[in-house]
C-alpha cells in the first residue's frame, strides 16, 4: 500500500511541476482513499465463543502430553490460572493441524494462519481483531493469543513465532452475562499486571479494546439490569484500565431494538459521564438499522454527526454536577436494577418460558429465514435458554408484539418503590439524570411496539394462558409506572417524531401480524395436513419478513 502512495505522490510532484496541477483535486482524492482504506474495504473482525476455544486447547493439550513426555496434563489443568496462563504464553510446542482428526480443531487452527495470511497479503489493519465471545477469564483471552502464537507465519513473527517478535492482533474480550460484567475489571487487571500479556499490550501500543453484549446481557439479565451492569462496567473498566496506564476503547455490540442495546444511541453516549473512557465510540450496526439509519448519504451524515457530537459532548460541555452518576444515583439504580432482574428473573426460570417461545412464536422458522445471521440456538441438542442466540430471541418477541426483552421488569422495579418520598426519588433521577431518562424513552419504543390483542386469544390457551397473563401484566404494569413517573398521558409524547413514525409503520404491521397469527394457529391443529402446514410455514417465514422490514428493529 505505501507503494502504491509512494507513486502517486511523484505523480503529484509531476503534475504541479510541469502540467499545471491539472486534474490534482482528483488525484488528491484518490490519495486520501488509499490512506484511508489500504487494499482492502473495511477491517475483517475474527470472533469465536470461549468454550469453543476450550475444546480446541482441549484437544491440543492432550496432543502435547502424548507428543512431548515432559509435559503433564494433569499438573497443568491443576495450576492455577497464572500459571496456567504464563505455561500457554511460554510454551515451545508446535501445532500441526494434520495432527488432529476434529474438523472443527483444525478449522480453528487454520483460522489463525488466515489471519496472518491477510495481514501479509492487505497490510495488517485489514484483518487485525480477534473477539473472544462469552469471555469469562483471563485464561480464555490468554488462549488466543497463544493459538495465535502458535500459528502466525514465520513472516510475522520471525524464525520463531511462539518467541520472536510481537503478535500483530488486538484481542478484544466480549463481557456479556451479568455475572461475567461484573466480574470483568478483576479480569483485566488480571491481565494487565501478566507480564507476558504486559508485553504483547505494550508492543500495541497498550490500547486494549473491550467489546460489552447488550444483546446477550439482555437476555440473560433483563433490560434494566443488564444497561446498567454495562454502565457500570464501563466505569470499572475505565478505572482499572487508568490504573494501569492503558487506553481502552469501548466496542458496544449493540443491535436494533431497545432490547438488544437499540434505541437513541447519540442520548446514550452524550449520557455517559467523565468516569467512562470516550476517547472513541465503536459500536455495531445490525439489522434493518443499516439501511434505515446509514442507508442513504443524507441519513449516514445524519446519525454520524450525532454519534460525534454525543462523544464529543463531555469534554466540551460538560454537564451539571447533578447530571453527573453521583453515589447517591448509584445506590438507588443499584436498588432499581436489582429489582427490575428480580422480576425478569423470576419470568425467565418460569417451566413455561422457553416452550411459550418454542411452540407459540416463530422463533423456530428464524433458522430458516437466513436474516438472523446465526443459527437460532447454540448446539444441537434440545431448546435450552442458555443456548438461545440473542437475535431470534428478540426477533420472536417482536414478532408476537409483545417486546419482552426491551422492557419486562421496569414497571416491576419502580413499583417496588412506595409512593411518597421513595418514588420521589425515581421520580428526581427521571428529571436529572440523562442516563436514567435515555434508558426509559427508549424502553417507550419497545412498548409502543407491542400489542397484546392481536395475541389475546392466548389468554385461553390451555397450556400457555396463565403465561401470557403474565406478560400482559407487566406491559400494562410498565406502561402505567411510565406514564406517572414522566406525567406523559401517552408514551413518547416528548418524541413525537418517533411516536409518529412507529403509528405510521403500524398499518403495515398489524395485517402483517395478523395474517402471521392465523398461520401459527393452524399450524398447531392437531389435523392439518402435511400440505397444508407446508403452506402455512411460508406465511409465517414470508410475514416475518414483512414485520421485520417495516418494523426496522426486529432483526
Amino acid at each position: 500500500c505505501q507503494e502504491l502512495i509512494d507513486d502517486l505522490l511523484a505523480a503529484r510532484k509531476t503534475l504541479i511541476e510541469q502540467h499545471d496541477e491539472l486534474f490534482l483535486n482528483e488525484l488528491d482524492l484518490f490519495i486520501l482513499r488509499v490512506r484511508v482504506f489500504g487494499f482492502y474495504f473495511a477491517s475483517l473482525d475474527i470472533r469465536q465463543d470461549s468454550r469453543k476455544h476450550a475444546e480446541v486447547w482441549q484437544a491440543i493439550l492432550k496432543n502435547w502430553a502424548n507428543q512431548h513426555p515432559d509435559f503433564n496434563l494433569e499438573n497443568f489443568s491443576a495450576g492455577d490460572e497464572e500459571t496456567r496462563i504464563n505455561r500457554l504464553l511460554t510454551t515451545r510446542y508446535s501445532i500441526d493441524e494434520n495432527d488432529y482428526s476434529d474438523e472443527f480443531v483444525r478449522e480453528t487452527i487454520r483460522s489463525f494462519r488466515v489471519i496472518s495470511s491477510i495481514q501479509q497479503q492487505n497490510g495488517e489493519l485489514g484483518c487485525h481483531r480477534y473477539i473472544i465471545s462469552n469471555c469469562q477469564n483471563a485464561y480464555n483471552v490468554a488462549e488466543v493469543l497463544a493459538l495465535a502464537q502458535l500459528t502466525f507465519g514465520e513472516e510475522v513473527a520471525g524464525k520463531n513465532p511462539r518467541l520472536a517478535s510481537p503478535i500483530p492482533l488486538d484481542i478484544v474480550p466480549l463481557f456479556e452475562t451479568i455475572e461475567d460484567l461484573a466480574n470483568c475489571e478483576e479480569v483485566m487487571d488480571r491481565l494487565y499486571n501478566n507480564t507476558f500479556y504486559k508485553n504483547h499490550l505494550a508492543a500495541r501500543g497498550n490500547v486494549q479494546t473491550i467489546m460489552l453484549g447488550f444483546s446477550d446481557g439482555t437476555k440473560d439479565g433483563g433490560y434494566l439490569r443488564a444497561n446498567w451492569s454495562i454502565y457500570c462496567a464501563k466505569e470499572a473498566l475505565t478505572r482499572v484500565s487508568r490504573k494501569n496506564k492503558v487506553s481502552v476503547i469501548f466496542f458496544d455490540g449493540r443491535g436494533g431494538p431497545p432490547g438488544r442495546g437499540g434505541g437513541n444511541n447519540a442520548s446514550f453516549y452524550a449520557a455517559h459521564g467523565s468516569n467512562i473512557e470516550s476517547k472513541a465510540i465503536q459500536v455495531t450496526i445490525q439489522g434493518q438499522t443499516v439501511s434505515s439509519t446509514y442507508g442513504t448519504q443524507d441519513a449516514a451524515r445524519f446519525n454520524i454527526e450525532r454519534l460525534l457530537s454525543a462523544g464529543l459532548e463531555q469534554a466540551i460541555s460538560p454537564r451539571r454536577e447533578k447530571e453527573e452518576m453521583g453515589a447517591d444515583d448509584h445506590k438507588l439504580m443499584d436498588e432499581l436494577a436489582n429489582a427490575a432482574y428480580s422480576a425478569y428473573l423470576e419470568l425467565k426460570t418460569h417451566p413455561d418460558f422457553v416452550p411459550y417461545l418454542e411452540k407459540m412464536t416463530p422463533l423456530k422458522w428464524y433458522g430458516d429465514s437466513n436474516i438472523a445471521s446465526r443459527p437460532t440456538k447454540r448446539g444441537s441438542d434440545g431448546l435450552k435458554f442458555e443456548d438461545l442466540r440473542a437475535i431470534p430471541f428478540v426477533g420472536a418477541w417482536a414478532q408476537m408484539k409483545q417486546n419482552v426483552p426491551g422492557y419486562y421488569g421496569v414497571g416491576s422495579a419502580i413499583a417496588s418503590f412506595p409512593q411518597g418520598r421513595r418514588r420521589k426519588l425515581v421520580r428526581d433521577l427521571y428529571k436529572d439524570s440523562l442516563f436514567f431518562r435515555t434508558l426509559l424513552e427508549n424502553s417507550m419504543q419497545s412498548l409502543s411496539k407491542s400489542n397484546f390483542r392481536v395475541t389475546n386469544y392466548l389468554a385461553k390457551h390451555p397450556e400457555f394462558g396463565d403465561f401470557w397473563k403474565l406478560l400482559e401484566a407487566e406491559y400494562e404494569r410498565t406502561n402505567a409506572m411510565i406514564q406517572e413517573l414522566t406525567g406523559e398521558q401517552e408514551l413518547l409524547s416528548g418524541n413525537p417524531m418517533s411516536r409518529s413514525s412507529i403509528k405510521l409503520r403500524e398499518d403495515i404491521v398489524l395485517p402483517l401480524i395478523a395474517i402471521q397469527q392465523y398461520a401459527l394457529q393452524k399450524l398447531e391443529s392437531e389435523n392439518i395436513s402435511e400440505n397444508e402446514a407446508a403452506i402455512y410455514r411460508k406465511i409465517v417465514l414470508r410475514a416475518m419478513f414483512g414485520i421485520i422490514n417495516a418494523a426496522r428493529n426486529a432483526a
